[in-house]
Order: C-alpha cells, then structure tokens, then sequence
C-alpha cells in the first residue's frame, strides 16, 4: 500500500537534516512508516547523507525492517536495536571494550544453568539474592550514576562484585547490559572509534532509552551528526532499566535549536478505544501541557468497549475466555489477532486458568516459552554448544554447557576447572583444554573419565567439519540443519528446524556463525510471537509494538494496576500502552473478591473486597456486570 503522508507527516519529511529534531507521536499514529519514507527520500539524493536507523527493542527494529524493505532506497539502510550497534560498533574497534574477548553473551538457558548458578556458588549466595545484586550493579551502569539498594549489605556487595569481575573473566561472558555502557566508554576515551561517522541518526522508540543510551547518542552527535529522535512519552513503561519519559521531553534542551513535531492522528484507534485511554492517560498529574490530544482518523469506526466485573478469579478466567469465543465465533476474528493482557502473571497465576479454559474450548493460544523450552531440549542443547565450539574451541560457556549436559559430571568437576582458570588467570575454556591435555590431574577418576570421553568425541567431530568463512549462501540455519545429525550433534527437533529457516530470511546476511547462533534465542521469541496462530496472553509491558483487533485486559482492580509499590505515573503509562493495542474491541475485567495466588497480587487482599482500577473511576466507560454484558451484546 502506497504510503500518502498527511499534513504532520509532510511537515516531517520537509526537515532540513542538517538540524536535530524531535517528533512525538502517539501509538497508530503513522511513526515509523514516516521515518522510513524520510530516509528513502535522503538516500535518494545527490549527495546522500550516511543514515543510521536504530531503536530500542527488537520488535520495533522488526517493524522497522518491513517498511524500510518496501522503499528502494531505503532498503540499503538496515535498522538496528542499540544493543546490536553497540555490538557492531565494539567488534570493529578490538580492545576499546571493557569486556573479556572474544565477546560472547550468554543465551536465557546458558545464563540460568551456567551463569546464575556457579556465579551465585563462587559468591556464596543464593540464586534469588543474586539478581537483586545484578539489578543494582545493572543500574549502576544505566544511570551513570551510583544506585545502591538499601536492601543489600555493603559487605555482600562488595564480595559479589569482586566474585562477578573474576567470574566473568573465567568464564569470558558479558551480560547484554553492560554493552551500551561499554561503547559511551570506548567513545568517551578514544576519539578514533570506528563505524560511528554517520550523518544522521534517527532513533525510534526514543522514549525507552536511560541515561547511558541517551549519552552514546549525545557522543555520536558531537561528532557531526544530527540525531532525529521519534517517540511517545505517554509510552514509556521501562523504569526498571532506568529509562524515563522526561528523556524525549528535555530533547529541546539536550540539543538546543532542534525542530519539533507532532503526530496526533492515529490510524489504529477506534474513536471510543481513543477516548477511553485518553482519559487515562490525561489523569496524570505529572504529563506535560498543551500537547495536541490524540485523535482517531476521521471516519474510523468508534470501536466497542466495556469494563466488566465477575464474582471471582474463576469467573473472571472464564469471562474472558467468553469474550474470545464471541470474539472469534460471532464477530470472525482469528484467534491470533485477540490479545489478554495482565498486569504480571507471577508463577503464570493469571494466565494458567484461562489457558484451561481455551483449551476446553478448543480455542488455541500462544505459548510464550516456547522457544525457552525448545532450546532447552538436551539434544537441541548439546547440537548448539557444539557449533559454538566450531566458532571458537575455547569458548567457556559452550564446555561448561556440555559438562552440564553430560551425566556424572557434576559441580565439584566444574569448580575444579575453574580454580585452575582462576589461579593460572586464564578462561575456563582454556583451562579445560590444558587439563585434558595433562590428563586432568588430582580431578576425582569418575567425573574426569566421563569429562575426557566427551571431550574426545567433540575434537572428533570438530575436526572433520569447519564453518563456511563468508556465510552460508543458502542461510546459517540451513546449513546447520545439512550439518548436524549423530551422536556429536544431534540434529535440531523438527520445531528448532523450522525456526532457522524462519531466522534465516530475519538474519542480517553475510554475518558470521556466531553472531548468527547468539540471534537464535532472542529473535526466535520474536518470530513465535509474530505468527503465533493461537490467542496471545502476555503481559502489558510485553505488548508495546503490536497492534490487534481485540485487547482484553484482566486484572483491572486497585492494588494490581496501579500496584502500591509503584510508580503512578509509570502504571498509568503502562495501561495506555496495553489500551492502545486494539483497533476495534477493547474490554478491561475485573473479580470483586479473589482467592488463591492472584489473591496476593500486589496489595494482598485475599477474600476481601475489591473494586477497579481507580485510573478508571470517572471516565467514559462505567463498570457492569460481565456475564450479563457478555449475554446480552451478542444476543441472536
């Protein structure tokens, strides 16, 4: 479909790139496809400006690749997160990194079964204390500035980061958020820093960027560069890594003279969805003034929408499931185009019985561990450890995921290979290789004889296959699916198969294997996500960037959103974000009294009372009862 800009976005298109430039635009409203028709009109010129394209999550750099593909010019430019760039960026200037070489990150089962746990051993703590202390060295880094929780002891502290710094050194890993951190240091110390000379840099999704992300960009500007940043303040929902909305508000005084522009004409909305979310929104106190309201396009349908209470978390549960069966039986929309959004769903204490309920309906729905649970099948396991020893013998988190994978090995092996890394001041990996070729003295016969047979199998293996140097010209998970099979490497599971054909049309082309096997995890949940077949239950936070038919958001009562420990403005935030999904059916439910665990859902209330959301109190839309609603509006 031919995009034919509006009076706003022409206005964007029109901006003198040479100048910075702010342009706040609310959720429909056309933003990312008028980036894209911006950079296919710059690249089209004579001299065309060096364009970089970048956002914050990966499912906003993948709406971005789909329109940037659908423009000539554009499709030369290929969007990337700021996590990815600052990656790129690092790679290209060996040694400007405060990280152990070569870089490697750890994927969710390496870092639950490898990182998390021996860490937490060398720390002496548990699991569950230790990611209280990874959030505060984390935000440490997000914020520039020092964070200490009051809730950790200085002592503890201290120890868990001198266990981090030797353990991550042992293990050659680095955690996904120290790398933007590691780019605003090579930036700040060396002024040759490579693969940053851009002209113009356009940054979507501004409004999810911290304190460190915002000064990468203020650093890359310095340079000569124009940064074109487009978000919605109203969106901002991710606090917990430090991010905020007065980031895109103070842009004018980040980057004095910059031009300003708005969007407020959203495509996506229905008239009464918009109304209703504006009232929320509106609500907060803290939102800047005299911001042009968000308005549906003229002749949208006004949308249906209702908020509805049930007796009970059970008749709550089967309420909702009511609405998708009307949804999907009477009004014909397809399963996959319905979202249930909670506000958390904490040992799956939500979603598991509405789960139950579609199932009894025979009403499919997403699975969002999908991928966790796929790559965390022994052989799918075993077949991608492997491959990464085929990138690098050495690689530490790759030995250590077999020697957990393989029977009678066990923790004391492990520590033993790791105090040897640790005295002799070497990786873990290396330190495996030297002790089998000394025939691993001192270690106990039964785990080093078991260790040695796997060992021996692998260089087996290894030795007889290599990587093609420049790519896979029919894709990396093609070839790994004519590579692998046996005993070594398994092949992938029949799912695992199909998910690398689906990354190798995703993946970007010509990258090496190993950046290729550190895509499978995240981009995979991506790919689930996006031709899901089935009902998509998740959280709030985790819908930002899709748009659907019909959003039913549960759990609406005071104490679950806003919950009492949080931040007002940042709850209210998040429900417009879960509002703003639908374009033509939005329903909020709620359970006068509760029992069990979503009983103890923030401000603990079992049996007692309950009432909804006071965001809602006032607005547009009055609460009634759900099963009577649920009768009566499609009632033949």
């Amino acid at each position: 479909m031919a995009f034919i800009p509006t009076p706003e976005q022409t206005e964007i298109l029109g901006h003198n790139p040479s100048r910075h430039a702010r342009v706040l635009a609310g959720p429909g409203t056309g933003k990312s496809a008028t980036l894209v028709a911006l950079v296919d009109l710059l690249l089209a010129g004579n001299p065309a400006p060096r364009v970089k394209l970048l956002t914050f999550t990966r499912a906003a750099t993948g709406e971005l690749a789909k329109k940037v593909s659908e423009h000539p010019a554009a499709a030369a430019e290929r969007p990337s997160t700021i996590h990815s760039f600052a990656i790129s960026v690092l790679l290209r200037n060996p040694g400007m990194g405060d990280f152990p070489e070569p870089l490697r990150i750890a994927d969710d089962w390496e870092d639950r079964k490898i990182v998390r746990t021996t860490l937490a051993r060398r720390a002496g703590v548990q699991v569950r204390r230790l990611d209280r202390l990874i959030r505060e060295m984390a935000a440490n880094w997000e914020s520039l500035r020092p964070e200490e929780d009051p809730r950790v002891d200085p002592a503890e502290r201290a120890r868990f980061v001198g266990a981090w710094q030797e353990h991550r050194q042992v293990c050659g890993y680095t955690l996904l958020a120290e790398l933007p951190y590691a780019l605003r240091n090579a930036l700040h110390n060396h002024p040759d820093v490579e693969g940053v000379n851009h002209d113009l840099l356009i940054v979507d999704e501004y409004q999810d960027l911290n304190a460190c992300d915002l000064e990468v960009l203020r650093l890359i500007a310095e340079r000569g560069c124009s940064v074109i940043a487009a978000g919605d303040d109203d969106q901002s929902i991710y606090s917990f890594r430090r991010a905020a909305p007065e980031g895109i508000r103070r842009f004018a005084d980040d980057y004095p003279g910059a031009g300003n522009y708005t969007l407020s004409v959203t495509q996506r909305c229905g008239s009464r969805i918009m109304e209703w979310a504006t009232y929320v929104i509106e609500g907060d106190p803290d939102r800047p003034h005299g911001r042009p309201r968000l308005r549906s396009a003229d002749g949208s349908a006004p949308g249906d929408v209702a908020l509805l209470a049930f007796a009970s978390e059970v008749a709550e549960s089967r309420g909702i499931c009511a609405l998708v069966q009307k949804l999907v039986q009477a009004e014909g929309i397809a399963p996959h185009d319905i979202l249930v959004l909670l506000r958390g769903d904490h040992n799956n204490s939500f979603s598991q019985p509405i789960k139950d309920c579609l199932e009894e309906l025979r009403i499919p729905y997403s699975d969002p561990n999908v991928v966790d649970r796929m790559l965390a099948e022994t052989s799918n396991r075993r077949m991608l450890e492997v491959l990464r020893l085929l990138v690098n013998r050495r690689d530490s988190l790759a030995w250590a995921g077999l020697l957990e994978l393989t029977g009678g090995i066990g923790d004391i092996f492990f520590d033993y290979i790791y105090n040897r890394a640790r005295v002799a001041r070497i990786q873990f990996g290396q330190a495996l290789l030297d002790a089998y070729e000394e025939n691993f003295p001192s270690a106990s016969p039964g785990p080093s004889t078991r260790a040695r047979e796997l060992m021996r199998s692998v260089f087996g293996w290894l030795d007889a296959h290599a990587a093609p140097e420049h790519g896979s010209e029919g894709g990396w998970g093609n070839w790994i699916i004519e590579t692998s099979g046996g005993d070594v490497i398994p092949a992938p599971s029949e799912e695992l198969a199909n998910l690398l054909r689906s990354l190798d049309e995703l993946a970007e082309p010509d990258q090496e294997l190993g950046r290729y096997l550190g895509q499978i995890n995240p981009l995979g949940k991506d790919i689930a996500l996006a031709e899901s077949q089935g009902v998509r239950i998740m959280t709030m936070g985790g819908a930002k960037g899709l748009t659907v038919r019909a959003t039913i958001i549960g759990g609406l009562e005071e104490g679950v959103i806003p919950r009492p420990d949080a931040d007002l403005g940042e709850e209210r935030r998040l429900l417009y974000v879960g509002m703003t999904r639908a374009r033509e059916f939005l329903y909020g439910t709620w359970a006068r009294r509760r029992r069990g665990p979503t009983a103890r859902a923030g401000a603990e209330r079992v049996v007692m009372a309950r009432r909804h959301s006071s965001f809602l109190d006032g607005g547009p839309v009055r609460s009634q009862d759900g099963p009577a609603y649920i009768s009566q509006r499609w009632r033949r």
